[in-house]
């Protein structure tokens, strides 16, 4: 006696149920990059604090040494904050993909991630705080005003197109 073949339905369910565990590559990835430029922010800190403990901040033309502290400070403030920016994704798709949604309860609800849409937005939100580092940053790199250029400008444009981006995104929810 033969036994009946499953539905083709039920095969192609159990394929794209054991496919989601394909996204430990991106958590995989996304943690190891994390791990990555948290160490390059400390390092980039710890070159500050030795600059300025050794006394050898260099002026770079007519910019004030303690402005090119606090560049290199931003850059390392840069790389921590990509660093967070990796961290959460791979937390969110954890958390969308193989996390089970009782173990998601005991988690503060910053790190409660329901939807696709919702790690978007929080990327989003992260992706503004970047760009406006970015932006102070090249404003103090730039020895004066009159010399700023036009990708330094486009930043805040940019930064009002993600921001109001974003905020379609929750009126969309309402």
């Amino acid at each position: 006696m033969s036994t009946p073949e499953p539905p083709k339905t039920d095969i192609l369910l159990k394929i794209i149920t054991w496919s989601r565990f394909s996204s430990i590559l991106a958590i995989a990835s996304s943690l190891i990059s994390a791990i990555f430029m948290f160490g390059l922010g400390t390092v980039d800190t710890v070159k500050v604090f030795v600059k300025v403990a050794t006394g050898n901040e260099v002026a770079r033309g007519q910019v004030e040494s303690s402005i090119i502290i606090i560049v290199d400070l931003l850059e390392a403030l840069d790389d921590f904050l990509v660093a967070l920016a990796l961290l959460y994704f791979a937390w969110g798709i954890y958390s969308l993909f193989l996390g089970s949604k009782d173990d998601l309860v005991d988690y503060a609800s910053w790190l409660r991630v329901n939807s696709i849409t919702n790690l978007k937005k929080t990327l989003l939100e992260i992706l503004v705080v970047l760009l406006t580092v970015v932006f102070i940053k090249g404003i103090l790199e730039s020895e004066t005003i009159k010399i700023l250029t036009w990708n330094i400008l486009v930043i805040p444009i940019s930064i009002i197109a993600i921001a109001l981006s974003i905020r379609l995104i929750l009126t969309e929810k309402d």
